[in-house]
């Protein structure tokens, strides 16, 4: 199916005005029932069946009820409840908590956060996790919390403090991506990179005993190959960490291997596949130090070739999803490698219970891999901005 956009509609109106008369008539039939098909595709809350690929979609409204919710960015700080009804998403505009009824399609409830005192949570909000017993896990620096849905503390996770097994304090800064494993002991997981060394490893910390060890997550060297530095200011890949009932999830966005540890930070596996409709990883980087426009270059070239999201498990068809992408820039001296981006194309992967890669498909609808996803109801929801108001693309395959 076509993509709905309003370049292909002038693309239409132009050549209907090239026709004769009596070629107007006919072009103008043709031209109404193409603008009633594209205001369907337009309009939400529409099921539409996109035949060269086989899925069905729909676009969702969230109802804010007055509520100015924060769609800027890709609204990754955020979770859903464990029972798929609940979408929790943190607001900047006021430093809260939003709570969205996804079966409803509205804005139900608003959660105020403390930047200081006793309840303090930090004056920003980088990660959001739904917890068992209805607790919230929120992530910040210099430490994170767990929160009740009152706002009281429950629960400090303050990484500064720890020490290792032979009882020296560590000093390392709080991690880039940070999940709960374990409420009942306190059991929590980050992620995190050592500069200098070019390498990924994961923190597993017991809060109850403050003791850290730290687990090499880059067993077959991926990392270092991607990692950029222009005047000490590193350009490295970014590493996704996420749990659910099955693993901890470990993965970065140049190389498609994804390493699947146990509760307890032991690597269970780590998983390959070849895909057909991108490569399973972006070439090597030519110039790994360099000027700006050298480095900037050398991200354009990755970025154009693959960039890997992290795969959601889909409890309902016992199956998981993955996004990942592929850009195209246009030929100029920006420094804002943003500004020169010209288009993006999105593809799914789906995997079994096993982590077999089933299928794979371009999704038209899509033009960014970065927005949150995740699987509900046996179908791939993903976050959308409609003109400053949240909504879903929700996928049915």
């Amino acid at each position: 199916m076509a993509r709905c956009s309003k370049r292909e509609s002038l693309k239409a109106v132009w050549k209907v005005s090239k026709m004769t008369s009596l070629e107007n008539l006919w072009w103008n039939c043709c031209l109404l029932s193409f603008i009633t098909w594209l205001s369907a595709c337009q309009n939400g809350d529409k099921n539409y069946y996109t035949q060269n690929t086989g899925y069905t979609l729909d676009t969702i409204h969230i109802n804010p009820k007055k509520r100015i919710l924060d769609v800027s960015g890709y609204m990754n700080v955020s979770s859903l409840d464990d029972h798929g009804t609940s979408f929790f998403l943190y607001n900047r505009h006021d430093h809260s908590i939003d709570e969205i009824n996804l079966d409803r399609k509205e804005f139900i409830k608003n959660y105020p956060l403390d930047a200081e005192g006793p309840n303090g949570v930090g004056e920003s909000i980088f990660g959001l996790q739904f917890l068992e017993d209805s607790l919230l896990f929120l992530k910040s620096v210099p430490f994170s919390s767990v929160i009740d849905r009152n706002g009281h503390m429950v629960q400090k996770i303050n990484w500064l403090t720890v020490k290792d097994s032979n009882g020296v304090q560590l000093e390392i800064p709080p991690p880039r991506m940070e999940v709960v494993v374990k409420t009942k002991d306190w059991l929590v997981m980050g992620t995190n990179l050592d500069f200098w060394k070019k390498t990924a490893f994961l923190g597993v910390f017991s809060v109850q005993d403050n003791r850290v060890k730290n687990i090499d997550i880059d067993p077959e060297l991926s990392f270092p190959n991607y990692f950029l530095n222009v005047d000490n200011n590193f350009r490295d890949p970014w590493v996704f960490l996420h749990s659910d009932n099955n693993y901890i999830y470990v993965s970065h966005e140049y190389s498609n291997e994804i390493i699947l540890l146990d509760p307890e930070g032991k690597i269970v596996k780590v998983v390959h596949y070849e895909p057909a409709l991108t490569p399973s990883k972006a070439d090597l980087p030519q110039i790994l130090t360099g000027t700006r426009e050298q480095i900037r270059d050398e991200e354009q070239n990755l970025l154009g070739q693959i960039r890997f999201e992290a795969p959601v498990w889909d409890n309902a068809k016992k199956r998981y999803y993955r996004l990942s992408a592929k850009r195209m820039f246009k030929d100029g001296s920006e420094s804002d490698i943003n500004s020169q981006l010209s288009e993006t194309r999105v593809f799914l992967s789906v995997f079994d219970a096993e982590f077999n890669l089933v299928n794979e498909m371009e999704i038209e609808e899509l033009y960014d891999e970065h927005f949150k996803y995740f699987a509900k109801d046996g179908k791939l929801w993903v976050c959308q901005n409609f003109s400053d108001e949240l909504g879903f693309l929700v996928f049915d395959f």
